[in-house]
């Protein structure tokens, strides 16, 4: 059974303008995840769902279809990801076990990591798989304005604990989410009910949600998957 992967690619962005289409290492930002995906799975199997004609034009020449127009009220700055999701699966009548794989335009990780996420979604065929990274301070370690200008520890408890005794923690590092088509229709969010990891390295998980990221995120990209072939 071959998976689905869907790029949902809005037109709009607040902090980085036209984002999903500005260059990054010389090609458009969603140029690489369609990139990544067209190599795990065939042409048709890769949709870029928007509203937006330019990026739905640069899609369909990196490969992807974009079968339908996205409903503008999917497309605003309120907009959740799993309607997105929910609304293209149902459009494209995908059937309820097929795998279905959110990949974020703003995700530039390679195809190898996409086939180890689809793998480990075939094993939990009933759960969500969701893209974390790691914490690279504990929490307890945290320092928050304690008023008058001064900033104080969070936890003053851990204060003598050394840091690898202190537990680790985690984030939803906001590229990747794979699920059947009929967990999708049946969930309101990706982490409504407990869910399996799938584990990013630190590259990987740099957030793109401001101008400072991208340079940022470019180096990362050309020294772990660019550099690495």
């Amino acid at each position: 059974m071959e998976s689905l992967i869907i790029i949902p690619a809005r037109g709009g962005s607040s902090r980085i303008v036209r984002k999903n289409v500005k260059l990054f290492n010389g090609a458009p930002m969603i140029h690489w995840p369609i990139s990544a995906a067209l190599a795990c799975v065939s042409p048709d199997s890769v949709i870029v769902s928007t509203e937006d004609r330019k990026i739905a034009e640069v899609a369909v020449s990196a490969g992807a279809s974009v079968p339908f127009t996205r409903p503008a009220e999917l497309a605003d700055d309120h907009a959740g990801t799993a309607p997105a999701i929910v609304h293209a699966v149902d459009a494209l009548e995908i059937a309820d076990d097929t795998p279905v794989m959110c990949l974020y335009p703003t995700a530039p990780i390679p195809s190898s990591t996409l086939v180890k996420a689809l793998a480990l979604a075939l094993e939990h065929s009933d759960d969500f798989i969701v893209s974390v990274g790691r914490h690279r301070a504990p929490h307890e370690r945290s320092v928050v304005p304690g008023g008058e200008g001064r900033m104080v520890l969070e936890d003053p408890t851990a204060l003598l604990s050394r840091t690898q005794d202190l537990p680790q923690r985690y984030f939803d590092a906001g590229k990747l989410y794979v699920a059947s088509g009929a967990t999708w229709r049946s969930r309101t969010t990706m982490m409504a009910e407990p869910f399996v990891p799938f584990f990013l390295p630190d590259w990987a998980t740099v957030d793109m949600d401001e101008p400072d990221d991208w340079p940022v995120a470019e180096a990362l990209h050309r020294a772990f998957v660019m550099e690495a072939g």
